[in-house]
């Protein structure tokens, strides 16, 4: 038997081999991926306002809080009140030092403790 003779007689069924083959690939890195995955639940925040308040050093440090997606802007009136490796420990990823200001780099949970002032 040629090859040809070979692709007349099983050529449908090497097209529907190849055929399913892309709807299998196509399935796999488009469908799978945006399955919601179980770690992604929605978890209530670890910590509360209040104690990320009380870390920056209390209400009567804190002059003005602005949160901008996820770096909250935190204006304080004695910025050496405020208590940064405590603040890393509650979600702040990173602390940015100025003069009055600190910028956190904040995870989500500690971000939706502060959207109202968005």
């Amino acid at each position: 038997m040629t090859f040809s003779d070979f692709l007349r007689q099983y050529g449908v069924y090497l097209a529907l081999v190849v055929f399913m083959a892309i709807i299998i690939l196509i399935f796999f890195f488009l469908v799978i991926p945006r399955r919601p995955k179980k770690d992604e639940e929605k978890t209530l925040p670890s910590t509360s306002r209040s104690e990320v308040i009380a870390l920056l050093g209390g209400e009567d440090n804190v002059q003005e809080i602005v949160l901008r997606g996820s770096r909250l802007s935190v204006t304080l009136s004695d910025p050496k009140k405020a208590n940064i490796e405590a603040l890393k420990k509650h979600g702040v990823d990173r602390v940015i030092v100025m003069q009055a200001k600190l910028v956190l780099l904040v995870n989500k949970e500690v971000a939706s403790l502060f959207d109202e002032f968005a």
